[in-house]
């Protein structure tokens, strides 16, 4: 065998720890986008299974959002002549949520945990905020498509937040020393 070949040192060293990582943040992240997937469903899902009357489904699913939402129908989206699960305003955040949850590992890579600055988040909720106050105050009548649209902002930035969380605790079974059990199980 020639020296030149017995001394190939390859291009591309591959590090069982970063490839485990990466893994393990690909997961948590697409559980994420499944859970985030599934919420924006079953808030259309509600008023579908309501119109196709299956209203015991359809009461289970409104009152699984009725923990987080006031559900006035005034401030609903509605389809098939009922409202979705959620008013306007959380209609946009659930979605943005989804949104900026699939668009994250566009922007960041998702092995990085740490979190944006705060000043980010605060811009993204700025415009529901006004939007919010504007109406709260008689100054300005907000519609469902202003609310819708400046919770998709919030929702869509928020996601930014909560991804690296949840990435970080996907990545803490990976990062735990050899032999270790929880609580000395």
């Amino acid at each position: 065998m020639p020296a030149s070949i017995s001394e190939y040192t390859p291009q591309l060293v591959r590090d069982e720890g970063a490839a485990r990582r990466a893994r393990a943040a690909w997961a948590a992240w697409g559980l994420t986008v499944a859970v985030a997937a599934s919420l924006v469903a079953l808030i259309v899902f509600a008023p579908l299974a309501r119109s196709r009357g299956h209203l015991l489904l359809s009461e289970v699913f409104y009152q699984f959002f009725h923990a987080v939402c006031h559900q006035m129908p005034e401030r609903s989206f509605q389809i098939a002549g009922y409202p979705l699960a959620v008013c306007a305003r959380c209609t946009g955040l659930y979605v943005g949520g989804l949104l900026g949850v699939a668009a994250y590992p566009m922007v960041r890579p998702l092995t990085r945990t740490d979190a944006p600055e705060r000043v980010w988040l605060v811009l993204a909720v700025l415009p529901t905020t006004v939007d919010f106050a504007l109406g709260f105050f008689g100054i300005w009548e907000n519609t469902h498509w202003s609310r819708f649209l400046t919770a998709l902002l919030a929702g869509a930035g928020a996601a930014f937040y909560i991804v690296p969380g949840l990435v970080d605790l996907g990545l803490a079974r990976v990062r735990r020393p050899e032999g270790f059990s929880p609580a000395g199980i």
